[in-house]
């Protein structure tokens, strides 16, 4: 993508710099142990309307939140390295950028897809944040954000959450769908991991690629 697609893209999505920092989640020591040990952190939440899957997880990534924030910013580079995203891609509509992806299932289900529209946060404290609304797709609601924070003294590490209010239109229980999304999650954050990691060892040939 040229620089002067990547600006307009960018105004497009609704950049806003924001004065005061993305907020953290509220951790427990425990929570903070198992980020040290690199694990995953999954916590159920309510779904709006009782409907659907409610879910927030976290992860440390071994990077500057600066490095990261691209790898979760860029969304339609997605099909490239998240798990079961089968396409994805960025569209102008009416002057505005939406995200676009299609999330394979198993055999007999349809493949879900949506075009989202974002919200960019970047704060001046290293704190970003992409949150995204439905726009269309195969789901009566699908909103969410990831948000990329500073972590550690030196702030060297970065703090990665992911929060999901989706409700898909498919015939599948809502236990059923949540458990396949939670059980998917370590993978993901493995995923940004080794995303970050293979952009940052060859960035002049991932840009000349389009990331």
């Amino acid at each position: 993508m040229s620089s002067r697609l990547v600006v307009i893209a960018a105004l497009a999505a609704r950049v806003v710099s924001a004065a005061e920092p993305v907020a953290f989640p509220t951790l427990s020591q425990e929570d903070r142990q198992r980020l040290d040990q690199r694990a995953v952190v999954v916590r159920d939440r309510t779904p709006t309307d009782h409907r659907g899957i409610g879910v927030e997880a976290m992860a440390l990534v071994d990077a500057a939140p600066s490095e990261v924030w691209p790898v979760v910013r860029d969304c339609e580079h997605f099909s490239r390295f998240m798990p079961s995203t089968r396409a994805s891609a960025r569209k102008e509509e009416n002057g505005e950028s939406l995200c676009f992806d299609e999330i394979a299932l198993p055999f007999p289900l349809p493949n879900l897809w949506a075009d989202t529209r974002s919200t960019l946060v970047e704060a001046p404290q290293g704190h970003f944040m992409r949150a995204w609304s439905l726009v269309r797709g195969t789901y009566h609601r699908d909103n969410g954000a990831w948000k990329v924070l500073p972590w550690g003294q030196e702030a060297k590490q970065a703090l990665v959450v992911y929060v999901i209010d989706s409700d898909p239109s498919i015939p599948v229980p809502s236990g059923l769908i949540r458990a396949a999304q939670t059980g998917s999650l370590p993978d993901v954050f493995k995923a940004i991991r080794k995303r970050v990691v293979e952009l940052r060892a060859a960035p002049a040939t991932a840009t000349a690629a389009g990331r």
